[in-house]
């Protein structure tokens, strides 16, 4: 691979990551704001302790493809 391939898909990475905060800051906000005039604060500290929990038994990118590649010898 050549240094100027690196340095192309570094800036495309870098530019991308720009535009993308550039968009979606405000989005970001209002969604912000709209949780929480729905949600008190320990209503949304208990939805984010669920989440860490389901992301914690998440299957692994590994199982996912243990799975998919799975003969049907195996399932036997």
């Amino acid at each position: 691979m050549k240094a100027s391939e690196i340095f192309a898909f570094l800036a495309g990475a870098a530019a991308a990551t720009g535009i993308t905060l550039l968009c979606t800051t405000e989005k970001g906000k209002k969604i912000r704001e709209q949780v929480a005039k729905n949600l008190s604060k320990e209503e949304i500290d208990k939805l984010i302790e669920k989440l860490k929990c389901q992301r914690k038994n998440a299957p692994t990118e590994a199982d996912i493809e243990d799975d998919l590649f799975e003969t049907e010898d195996d399932q036997e």
